[in-house]
């Protein structure tokens, strides 16, 4: 059977660009299937899937809503009939990969719908805007963003490169496996900058349990992504080594951007988790990420272009209570693991931001909120001695396995 490629595009503004994609994955042995976005006009060719087909799986007016020019509930119809419809091919063995073509409303239509799907499955955006900041479009996911260079307008022979281009880029990961396996159990890692020793020294102590390790980044990003596959099943457990992304979220900093679910999926899922508070002693900033005004003359540590300042008394008494609140909704298999010679390479002895002190202020007032469920427990060494690692991958490690041995 043929493999189904999914093509999405505004067919009244790219109907062109569309049929000459849809003909090149026939050339390389792929089934197209055109979905058509477009609400401004007629397309010139017939698409498989149309607007009003999306319109109708969420009950929208669709001639209503363009009569009354309204675009911002036309483009949220097309958004939410898109998810519904690609879900619908997908659950039916129908839908292999996706490739969209966009300029910035076009881009937002196709990436929403491209979010809703799994992780593995082929995603490709032809799009104008591929060249600026693309977070809001990509979120979390593995969505690839194919930068058209010159705008979808005219028909020529560049632009019908670009478009050979992704399609063959697209079919070539059809091709391929598009299903995460499941050989061995996955542990997501948090890791960061100045503190990613941590997560290094855990990769061989996991190994040697019959574990794989899947890191992530403490960006925003990366530490929501690690919550959703978290949600989909896919991780057997957690060690979060690097909140990090708490302080940044909280100033402004580099690394903000997590969501309300941040800390808290594996705890609700029952899915076995080990937290440290790496990297809460710093929040990091840079020339686009300035420091605010309320931290000047704080401890900086030097990173690169980006600089790490340090978090004081209250700062930590507010982490606290945030990572209380998050950790005390878990259902079990959670433990609190405290260093107490420091939370990442600027925090230890003879390091800018060393201060035991106030890391304690955040380990005493966890103490006094988290509820007994959530053992927490203190281990007198840094947290990139190879030695914190094993303690922390012993006590996963074992949860896992009482959670294997109750049948949960």
């Amino acid at each position: 059977m043929k493999k189904q490629l999914l093509i999405i595009a505004t067919l009244d503004t790219k109907g062109r660009e569309t049929e000459f994609v849809r003909n090149c994955a026939q050339t390389l042995g792929v089934n197209p299937i055109i979905m058509d976005i477009g609400v401004l006009g007629d397309p010139p060719i017939a698409p498989d899937i149309s607007k009003m087909d999306l319109a109708a799986a969420t009950g929208v007016n669709l001639p209503d809503l363009i009569q009354k020019k309204d675009r911002a509930k036309s483009v949220q119809a097309m958004e939410d009939g898109g998810a519904i419809l690609a879900q619908r091919l997908r659950n039916e063995g129908k839908l292999d990969g996706i490739i969209g073509l966009g300029g910035g409303t076009g881009t937002a239509i196709v990436s929403s719908i491209m979010r809703t799907l799994p992780f593995g499955l082929p995603k490709v955006i032809v799009s104008t805007v591929a060249s600026r900041d693309i977070r809001q479009f990509i979120g979390t996911k593995d969505i690839v963003m194919f930068h058209s260079v010159a705008d979808l307008l005219g028909f020529n022979e560049f632009i019908r490169l670009i478009l050979k281009q992704a399609t063959h880029a697209v079919c070539g990961m059809i091709e391929g496996t598009s299903a995460l396996g499941k050989d061995k159990p996955m542990i997501g890692v948090t890791a960061y900058g100045i503190n990613s020793g941590v997560a290094l020294n855990a990769e061989p102590f996991l190994v040697s349990k019959g574990y794989e390790m899947l890191g992530f980044h403490a960006n925003g990003c990366g530490g929501m992504a690690m919550e959703e596959l978290v949600a989909e099943g896919r991780i057997a457990g957690v060690l979060d080594f690097n909140p990090h992304e708490i302080a940044d979220e909280m100033f402004g900093g580099y690394c903000k951007g997590i969501g309300p679910s941040r800390l808290e999926t594996a705890g609700r899922m029952g899915i076995p988790l080990v937290f440290a508070p790496g990297g809460l002693d710093n929040a990091v900033f840079s020339p686009v990420y300035p420091m605010p005004e309320s931290l000047k003359g704080r401890r900086i540590h030097g990173h690169d272009t980006r600089f790490c300042v340090r978090m004081e008394q209250e700062e930590m008494k507010a982490f606290a209570r945030i990572i209380a609140d998050k950790l005390n909704k878990s259902k079990g298999f959670t433990h609190v693991l405290i260093p107490l010679k420091g939370w990442s390479d600027a925090d230890k002895e003879g390091a800018a931001l060393y201060d035991p002190s106030v890391d304690e202020v955040f380990t005493k007032t966890l103490k006094e909120l988290l509820l007994p469920l959530v053992p927490i427990e203190e281990i007198d060494l840094h947290i990139s001695d190879p030695n914190f690692a094993l303690r922390a991958v012993d006590i996963l490690h074992a949860m896992i396995q009482q959670k294997i041995t109750q049948g949960e």
